[in-house]
């Protein structure tokens, strides 16, 4: 209600109970007023149980790193959206987060946040189940003009298996325009959210959310200007009492030690160089002792898979322990399978682990029948190539 604005906090924190499954004193939360009505507040409320950060907090005390905000991906990705890019007040925009193996969805009219959706990603037609959330939501179809769709999270070869080009129809790229000396386009497409957490400390964001305790952060907002005030004020003072003396004596004493600092460069730089050198080596040697040792290398295992299966057969799971494998997938004939691993010096002992079962699947080419299998197989002895 409207009546709680003056308090808004204690009040959350008093709902806590009602809302979720821990008491107050379990959680660390904060809010965003998204809009006043005239009776009523929109917000957006995060919580977290307290052992979830202080855990964190304590090993960052621990190596002298202090943190200014924790965020959630969904409000950092946000924040770096609304940062590039000012929607219409009109236009619709989805945030899609792609995490496997749920992925996140985020509506936007204009600039302000409606609806947010996790869920567990379907494995096909990942957009038709966009399509869905939007429709159950009371809008209006994804494919209207003033829909625009945007990707995270997501690299290049992932961006293949689900059939996205960027670009293509109403799908983009996340909008990162004002990110100057961009190095790797792919990387900031999968980093997206992680590069709009700083953010808070460059410019006012939208949605200033922080998960930090708050008396952390509220500390620091009181104490800071304060502070800076009294360090000034010593400053001052220092300078006006030891005058031109003291600033001499400075100069001195700095001449001396950068010249000290120029004499011991390049000892230091040497020592370092030796220091990396020698870390190098040593994973060198580990990773030779690796290869050395491993019972038989994974890429030949893959390569000699990729060479037997027929290209009407594709795998989607394989597991490997050092001694067998178990293999899934589909295939036209998953009987023809085991005559052609068998053939191969590399395996033996195959056979199903589970009965075939037959399934009918949707192809652009149009409808096909596939045989689901599970096959396991022994790894006889390291194979011998060219």
């Amino acid at each position: 209600p409207g009546a709680t604005r003056e308090n808004l906090r204690k009040v959350i924190e008093y709902e806590i109970p009602k809302y979720t499954p821990f008491k107050s004193s379990e959680v660390y939360f904060d809010y965003v007023l998204l809009k006043e009505e005239k009776d009523w507040l929109i917000l957006y409320s995060v919580f977290i149980k307290k052992s979830e950060i202080d855990s964190i907090l304590s090993l960052l005390k621990k190596i002298g790193i202090r943190p200014t905000v924790i965020q959630t991906p969904s409000v950092s990705a946000l924040n770096l959206f609304l940062w590039n890019k000012k929607p219409e007040k009109e236009e619709f925009s989805v945030l899609i987060d792609f995490n496997e193996p749920f992925f996140e969805i985020n509506l936007l009219q204009g600039e302000n946040w409606q609806e947010s959706y996790h869920l567990t990603l379907p494995e096909n037609h990942w957009f038709s189940e966009v399509q869905k959330i939007i429709h159950l939501s009371g809008e209006e179809p994804i494919s209207e003009e003033r829909w625009n769709v945007y990707l995270y999270g997501i690299d290049k070869e992932k961006r293949r298996k689900y059939g996205i080009e960027e670009g293509e129809g109403k799908i983009f790229s996340p909008p990162i325009h004002k990110i100057k000396n961009q190095i790797d386009q792919d990387s900031l497409w999968v980093h997206y959210a992680s590069i709009g957490l700083p953010l808070g400390g460059l410019v006012k964001t939208q949605i200033p959310l922080n998960l930090l305790p708050f008396e952390m952060w509220e500390k620091k907002r009181k104490i800071g200007r304060v502070l800076f005030l009294i360090l000034l004020g010593l400053a001052i003072l220092f300078g006006l009492n030891r005058g031109m003396k003291a600033y001499l004596e400075f100069r001195e004493e700095w001449s001396s030690t950068t010249e000290e600092l120029k004499r011991l460069k390049p000892e230091v730089e040497s020592i370092e160089k030796l220091q990396k050198r020698k870390e190098s080596l040593i994973r060198e040697m580990t990773e030779l002792e690796r290869i050395r040792f491993d019972e038989i290398s994974k890429i030949e295992i893959l390569k000699e898979l990729t060479q037997l299966l027929p290209e009407t057969a594709w795998i989607w799971n394989l597991k490997y322990n050092g001694k067998e494998i178990e293999i899934s997938g589909f295939a036209d004939s998953a009987s023809d399978l085991i005559s052609l691993l068998d053939k191969s010096p590399l395996f033996e002992k195959v056979e199903f682990l589970a009965p075939v079962t037959k399934e009918r699947q949707m192809r652009p080419e149009g409808p096909q029948e596939k045989e689901r299998f599970k096959i396991k197989a022994r790894i006889e002895g390291r194979r011998v190539g060219s």
